[in-house]
């Protein structure tokens, strides 16, 4: 058969940096299935390809299957990429998989009658299942996957998660321009030398992480994208048959040395940046890869860099890492504020866990990054002053993004209604009882088409879509983030007088308002009495 797997854009606002691991090892799947396959890469180059180019390229061959896979945050590029593959290919077996469908494929399905099936969930062992029942259509015995038949989508069992890594191909990198790529390579500014390097290549190590944060979807089906897709009863089913909730796996320090081995050697890589989850929430794996890649002397030849869990950065893990060749770890720190931690995003870390992570970076040699965010759901100025005293202490300069509701988190499932009404009035007068007596269907309808509309908001991870804030609308959202990033306490203050948001007391020395007021009372006290 012929496959053409395409790979759409992704953040067109920065230069490329991620090479699309995830389609290319389906492209691996697919060659050892033994089909004629493509992968039309389409965030390799900036500008990004235009819709009439990318046509020309899917139409150079007439295609048995082709694959779309992506996230929520690329789901305009794909809805297009849809359209543009059917129209060319009206008789081609159409599979979208990943983020943008895993979540809601029930209403993917219906908002592009184009895919024929959606995989749910991680993909590889579902796609090579697909590939090996295409000649017979037997979609009901393929787990993992939703189908049309007929005029209805049905659901078959879902696909247990793959216990151990290592059977995973490779990816496919002789399909992709990776010249292209590497071109990218200093482009983009990151720490630990990041910007300088010649060839970098970013990696996968880990699948999942132990935390429940609100806010993320990237811990690969955890319990909040279990329980929406599949119901608290079918959870609780497949707790039971084969430990769903073990969500955390890893390729073998092994598997991965052979693998950097073959990169260097192919295409002499100087920099990796290991795009896991939590890399260092399991200190003994941690520990037994060092010592391998020290072993096989990867510490002379590639630097690393990494992500890390605020409380598992101990002296000995950082010590070990640096002399492992890593350069920086990137912890997530969120705000700086406990309340927002604990409560608003269910992160289970707190503040001094993060101050204890970096100050245990900065003591043993290893440069400490961290990303923050405004506007979750129940922060207020108070903890966004929090923030900014965490930031000014440590001398950091960061950017904050503003929470986005990605589907497949809690903050989407727990504000779903008043999300989709940002994006439709008729809704926002319906939940403000403005309006009563409307039919269940018409509803329904307006539903749909507002989170559709929110869906396309989603073009760029980095681009504002909505708010979840229950203290700030828009307006107050991009004028805190500015300030923020400036880490003027001033500022903030001042908003926060305009905007009749009460702050505590402990602010006051650093209010203008406040000192203000202040300074007037004491002028007039002499001349009142």
């Amino acid at each position: 058969m012929k496959v053409l797997l395409i790979q759409p854009p992704v953040r067109v606002d920065i230069d490329p940096c991620d090479i699309p691991a995830g389609i290319a090892i389906l492209s691996s799947i697919a060659i050892e299935e033994g089909h004629q396959v493509a992968l039309l890469d389409l965030n390799s180059s900036r500008p990004i390809p235009s819709l009439r180019d990318s046509a020309k390229q899917i139409a150079v061959e007439k295609w048995d299957i082709i694959a779309i896979g992506g996230l929520s945050s690329m789901y305009k590029d794909i809805k297009k990429l849809l359209y543009i593959s059917r129209k060319i290919n009206p008789d081609a077996l159409i599979v979208a998989g990943g983020g943008f469908i895993t979540y809601m494929p029930q209403k993917m399905m219906e908002f592009n009658p184009e895919i024929d099936i959606a995989v749910m969930g991680e993909g590889e062992e579902t796609w090579r299942e697909v590939l090996r029942t295409y000649d017979s259509k037997q979609w009901n015995k393929v787990k993992g996957i939703c189908y049309r038949q007929d005029d209805t989508i049905v659901f078959n069992e879902p696909r247990p998660l793959i216990p151990n890594l290592d059977v995973i191909p490779y990816p496919a990198y002789d399909l992709l321009d990776m010249d292209s790529y590497f071109s990218y390579s200093g482009s983009m500014w990151f720490p630990g030398g990041f910007w300088n390097a010649k060839r970098r290549i970013n990696f996968v190590t880990e699948r999942g992480c132990p935390r429940q944060c609100t806010f993320c979807t990237h811990n690969g089906m955890n319990r909040w994208d279990q329980l929406a897709l599949y119901g608290d009863k079918k959870v609780k089913e497949m707790d039971k048959e084969f430990e769903y909730q073990a969500i955390t796996r890893f390729f073998s320090p092994e598997y991965i040395v052979k693998h950097v081995k073959m990169l260097y050697e192919k295409y002499k890589i100087d920099y990796i940046c290991l795009l896991d989850e939590n890399l260092t929430a399991y200190p003994k794996r941690v520990h037994e890869f060092c010592d391998l890649w020290i072993q096989e002397g990867l510490h002379k030849k590639v630097k690393l860099g990494t992500s890390g869990d605020a409380p598992s950065i101990s002296p000995e893990i950082v010590k070990h890492m640096k002399e492992a060749g890593f350069v920086y770890i990137s912890v997530g720190g969120e705000s700086g504020s406990d309340k927002v931690l604990l409560k608003d995003i269910g992160k289970g870390v707190t503040s001094a866990d993060n101050q204890r992570a970096i100050d245990t970076m900065r003591n043993n040699g290893v440069e400490p990054h961290m990303t923050f965010m405004v506007g979750n759901p129940n922060e207020d100025i108070n903890d966004v002053l929090e923030t900014v005293k965490f930031l000014k202490h440590n001398k950091a300069t960061v950017n904050p993004f503003i929470c986005t509701p990605y589907p497949g988190t809690k903050i989407f499932m727990d504000h779903e209604d008043s999300i989709l009404a940002q994006y439709d009035e008729k809704l926002e007068l319906l939940r403000n009882n403005k309006i009563s007596d409307i039919p269940k269907d018409l509803v329904a309808k307006w539903k749909n088409d507002a989170l559709e509309k929110f869906l396309l908001s989603l073009n760029n991870a980095t681009d504002y879509s909505c708010t979840v804030s229950q203290k700030f609308d828009f307006g107050d959202l991009i004028a805190i983030k500015h300030f923020m990033n400036l880490q003027d306490y001033g500022k903030l203050l001042k908003l926060a007088h305009m905007r009749n948001w009460s702050h505590d007391e402990k602010w006051n020395k650093e209010c203008p308002v406040c000192l203000a007021e202040n300074q007037v009372s004491v002028e007039l006290k002499p001349r009142l009495n």
